[in-house]
């Protein structure tokens, strides 16, 4: 699954799983409960964006990072 499209733009998906940890610091099992997708794409979604420094990881939560709320105008 990837974050990002062709055009720069967060995915639908990256969307969805950046808001579900907008508020709440959620582990990966959360995460994937609360959005409604399989523990695997939401861990290679999460490496991804933790790369992209859209979110933070904080021992075995993650949360939105600052940068994130730029694709959220």
């Amino acid at each position: 699954m990837a974050c990002m499209t062709d055009t720069g733009h967060l995915s639908e998906s990256a969307k969805k799983l950046l808001k579900s940890i907008e508020k709440d610091n959620l582990t990966a099992q959360e995460i994937s409960k609360k959005v409604g997708l399989p523990l695997f794409k939401v861990r290679s979604s999460l490496r991804e964006m933790e790369e992209l420094d859209l979110v933070v990881k904080d021992g075995d939560k993650f949360k939105m990072a600052p940068r994130a709320k730029e694709y959220f105008g």
